[in-house]
């Protein structure tokens, strides 16, 4: 494979989790589910099992808590091309949360919620590159914001 060739599978990589980052910060559940392949694997830390398939990522972003805001800033993506059809990676990203937001308000107590480290497996599909594989770990954690998608009320 020649240097071009590699460079751009990793960008295209790359710029897969920057889009889960945007997708997941602005509840996309149709952009968020796009950077997967069809028969995918998300692993969420706060899940007890993987969720399969595009349509159930669909579901569970779906779910997620609306009346929170979060940014994620990615950093440190390594990707390991395996092949024109298959590559490999790693990143983290960093969590902002502000549990409590309100309109035209800008919080001055928000502080990471979390560090998280993703492990990737990606995929050249028709419809180009896409994510199979995605679990995380959380590395770090506030304690006090560990609410799961669709929980309701104070979080646990």
């Amino acid at each position: 494979m020649d240097p071009v060739q590699r460079m751009l599978i990793e960008h295209e990589c790359r710029n897969l989790t920057v889009r889960y980052c945007q997708h997941l910060d602005h509840l996309d559940p149709d952009g968020f589910a796009s950077i997967y392949t069809e028969d995918a694997v998300y692993k969420p830390a706060v899940e007890p099992v993987p969720i399969e398939g595009r349509e159930a990522i669909r579901a569970w972003i779906g779910r997620y808590p609306k009346d929170r805001l979060g940014r994620h800033i990615a950093t440190n993506q390594i990707v390991d091309v395996i092949d024109a059809d298959n590559a490999k990676g790693t990143s983290y990203a960093i969590v902002f949360r502000e549990p409590a937001p309100q309109e035209g308000v800008i919080s001055s107590r928000v502080m990471p919620r979390s560090l998280v480290e993703y492990t990737d497996t990606y995929r050249r599909t028709e419809e180009g590159w896409k994510i199979a594989r995605r679990f995380y770990r959380f590395d770090f954690l506030d304690a006090e914001e560990t609410r799961r998608p669709g929980e309701t009320g104070a979080p646990r």
